[in-house]
């Protein structure tokens, strides 16, 4: 986790022209995820990751970097239709570095990008004792619209469409994914 963090502030750094030149800032926000797999859907629901993001710009252009956190619970059901219940706990912990381009109209901002997230999850069955986890790369796109209330301050809303691959499989099945689309609100700061 240490060294995505670094890999991301470098691509940040790394990006700038001119650091005195580019515009910079943080956001935070929550969202309510939309699991893509049905499996995954009947275990837990919807889910409602948060997040925080430092991200820069030149002109049209956003790089940003961020940490998200979800957890979850949920419950598992026997495949032979038996009457018992296992409680699930789920949690995954993803670093998004993404590029947007963005375009103003009056203080109204739209931005449409994409980028990569490393993600690790963990998934608890917690009368059983059994752990499931793992790590993995995945790609994202996603889409922003924003309001500018201040200089400094704005808020935002944006849908993000990330699959989350684990690269393992369950008996249900042959990929397990526990991402989706994502939809959420939040606040920007810009310095």
């Amino acid at each position: 986790m240490r060294k995505t963090t670094l890999l991301a502030v470098v691509c940040l750094v790394l990006g700038a022209a001119s650091l005195r030149a580019a515009d910079w800032g943080f956001s935070a926000g929550a969202s309510m995820c939309l699991f893509r797999q049905h499996e995954v859907q009947d275990v837990y629901g919807s889910a409602f990751p948060v997040g925080v993001q430092v991200w820069t710009g030149w002109e049209n252009w956003r790089i940003s970097a961020g940490l998200e956190y979800l957890s979850d619970g949920g419950q598992a059901f026997p495949l032979d239709n038996g009457q018992d219940s296992f409680p699930l706990r789920l949690t995954v912990t993803s670093v998004p570095v993404a590029v947007y381009y963005q375009a103003w109209i009056k203080d109204v901002f739209l931005a449409a990008g994409g980028g990569i997230s490393y993600s690790r999850y963990e998934e608890r069955w917690e009368d059983l004792d059994i752990v499931v986890k793992g790590q993995k790369w995945g790609p994202f796109l996603a889409f922003l619209g924003g309001y500018r209330l201040s200089l400094r301050w704005s808020i935002f809303a944006n849908i993000r469409y990330d699959p989350i691959p684990t690269g393992k499989s369950s008996v249900l099945v042959q990929e397990v994914r526990l991402g989706g689309l994502k939809i959420g609100a939040g606040v920007m700061f810009t310095l």
